[in-house]
């Protein structure tokens, strides 16, 4: 799976509190529908917003039932109830069913170690596992009667993770930096199917800018990509950027595993 890189700047233009968190639901929508890994934000000192676009991504890939436990009431999330659910497997309804996986917190924990966990239903479920109070665990449902889970690895897609990184520590052979001074898609098709993390810029400069002011140099086997060639508007915002070049990887990925 494909992991995307975006700056703590990315919402250097946006001054309206609805319209920054619509932009990062954008964002987070785009990378679900194409099944990203993880979404990296490194650090741009032309903005930081670091912590207020890690808040938005997760609790949008948190489900809806854990939310209350997992994120207090805060500023910041004031408009995040407003957003569209991103509909990812591990969102799942209240209909139960033996063997599936689901999401949930430790609200209890037994005096003999094991723990009670919220998985979205009216009872909390046994889990013969010690976990600390307040931990989001991944499980699969043994019984309804009694409520009975057991920890479990989601097989296929669940969500996307959040992390924090340096540009430095991205830039390396498995990198692929989008950019409107890239290569043409067209030459450049198999650099962008075989990398697995994706590099974007900010509203305002590219990703070989802001590089160049953290004394950085771009690796000479980092791609540089444009894969919005001949476009029709003088800009290309980022979360247009990141569903297109998303689009167009997923195409190619198909191409080269259906011929």
């Amino acid at each position: 799976m494909v992991s995307i890189a975006i700056p703590s700047s990315s919402l250097l233009n946006e001054t309206d509190e609805k319209l920054k968190a619509y932009k990062v639901w954008q964002i987070a929508r785009s990378a679900a529908i194409f099944r990203v890994k993880t979404i990296y934000i490194y650090e741009d000192p032309a903005g930081d917003e670091t912590e207020y676009i890690r808040e938005i991504l997760e609790y949008l890939e948190t489900p809806q039932y854990l939310r209350r436990h997992l994120f207090p009431l805060k500023k910041s999330l004031r408009f995040a109830g407003a957003l569209p659910p991103l509909a990812i497997p591990s969102h799942l309804p209240k209909h139960l069913k033996i063997g599936e996986l689901r999401d949930g917190v430790v609200r209890r924990v037994g005096p003999d170690g094991a723990s009670w966990v919220d998985i979205g239903l009216d009872a909390l479920a046994l889990l013969k596992s010690e976990k600390r109070r307040g931990a989001r665990v991944t499980v699969r449902v043994c019984s309804k009667k009694p409520l009975v889970v057991e920890e479990a690895e989601p097989e296929s897609y669940w969500g996307y993770r959040v992390e924090e990184v340096k540009l430095k520590d991205l830039l390396r052979k498995e990198a692929v930096i989008l950019s409107r001074s890239g290569r043409r898609i067209s030459v450049a098709r198999e650099k962008l199917c075989e990398g697995t993390v994706l590099i974007f810029g900010s509203p305002d400069e590219g990703v070989q800018k802001i590089a160049e002011k953290q004394g950085l140099k771009i690796p000479t086997e980092v791609p540089v990509i444009n894969t919005i060639p001949g476009q029709g508007t003088a800009t290309v915002r980022l979360e247009e950027a990141i569903i297109a070049t998303l689009a167009i990887r997923n195409v190619c990925k198909e191409f080269n595993t259906n011929p």
